[in-house]
């Protein structure tokens, strides 16, 4: 009971503050992973002390990897296969040469401020070029924005996962099996980029298409329908894993079965969904927030604090607008709307 506790407590506060401050989010400049990440850092032990999570806490890792699984499979649900095709290019050079030229970036500032290993510079690099659909929530939702410019930041966050995730998972195998011969690393490679999208395009055609006949001949209630698609997830995810593929791409490419078959799951799902998906996040940044502020200390200490926020500036304010305004200038927009996508 000593340990459920603070636990209820920090989802009580999470459910409690997402609602209070949505009003505030719609209005000032400012964001929910903004919020709940301070909100950790002062539930931390540099605050508050009321949690203490670390970088390898149990806790941590259920809560990341089930949100980022559910957020994976919700990015491929709500893509609009019809409107990528009607409009591709935008998306065609962010997502190719725009992420690769930002993960390029970004692993050169990591090498030379950081004095990381190229390897390390590379992964950091790939994790750092991902664009957040949480984060960017607020922005392509907003009326006043025009929508091609929506379109085009919408695309990008639902699917450059699909370019960095690959990266990343062969980067941190090249880093933890170093020996590997070459028929490992076929394997491997084989593995993650075959097996996987077939497992999950398997798992979500069918899963999808059993709820379809299900419902057709007994009319399954709505709600029942939305944990359906909750289980669909967490199938691909444990699918994906257990047959040596990865988990991440499974649900992934679940989700984007359910595009490109055009299975019928009810919009009682996309909303749930897209609810719990976006609590489970929220959830993840208090626990980052009180993560970092274990860390914080130590970083500080060994002088790293300030190569690692410059690191920060040339990532925000030189590499990723550097990089889109580079490829964008062989699409046709605004001076202004090319500066606006390569911010965010």
């Amino acid at each position: 009971m000593a340990e459920l506790l603070p636990a209820m407590g920090v989802i009580a506060i999470v459910l409690t503050v997402a609602a209070l401050v949505s009003g505030l989010v719609d209005r000032a400049p400012i964001s929910f992973p903004m919020i709940f990440l301070g909100l950790g850092f002062l539930l931390g032990p540099l605050g508050l002390r009321w949690i203490d999570v670390g970088l390898h806490s149990p806790l941590l890792e259920v809560v990341a990897v089930i949100s980022l699984a559910l957020v994976l499979f919700m990015d491929a649900v709500n893509v609009d296969i019809d409107e990528l095709k009607a409009d591709w290019f935008v998306p065609l050079l962010t997502l190719g040469p725009g992420t690769l030229l930002t993960i390029a970036g970004v692993a050169a500032a990591g090498y030379l401020l950081l004095g990381a290993a190229p390897i390390v510079a590379v992964l950091l690099g790939a994790i750092l070029a991902s664009t957040d659909p949480v984060v960017l929530r607020d922005v392509v939702r907003d009326p006043r924005i025009p929508r091609s410019v929506r379109r085009a930041l919408s695309v990008e966050a639902g699917m450059n996962d699909l370019i960095v995730l690959p990266i990343v998972l062969v980067l941190i195998a090249v880093l933890t099996r170093p020996a590997s011969s070459a028929l490992d690393w076929t394997i491997y490679l084989g593995r993650v980029l075959v097996l996987s999208p077939l497992l999950g395009l398997l798992v979500g055609g069918v899963g999808g298409w059993l709820m379809g006949k299900a419902d057709a001949r007994f009319g399954i209630r709505t709600e029942y329908q939305a944990l359906y698609g909750i289980g669909l997830v967490l199938a691909a995810f444990a699918t994906g894993q257990t047959l040596g593929g990865d988990g991440f791409l499974a649900a992934f490419f679940a989700g984007l079965a359910i595009t490109l078959f055009n299975v019928s799951l009810c919009d009682c799902f996309i909303e749930y969904g897209e609810v719990t998906a976006e609590m489970l996040m929220f959830l993840a940044f208090v626990l980052f927030g009180a993560m970092l502020s274990t860390l914080f200390g130590s970083v500080f200490g060994t002088g790293a604090l300030l190569p690692a926020l410059a690191l920060a500036v040339v990532a925000i304010f030189v590499v990723r607008p550097l990089s889109m305004g580079l490829v964008l200038l062989r699409a046709r927009m605004s001076n202004t709307a090319r500066l606006f996508i390569g911010w965010f």
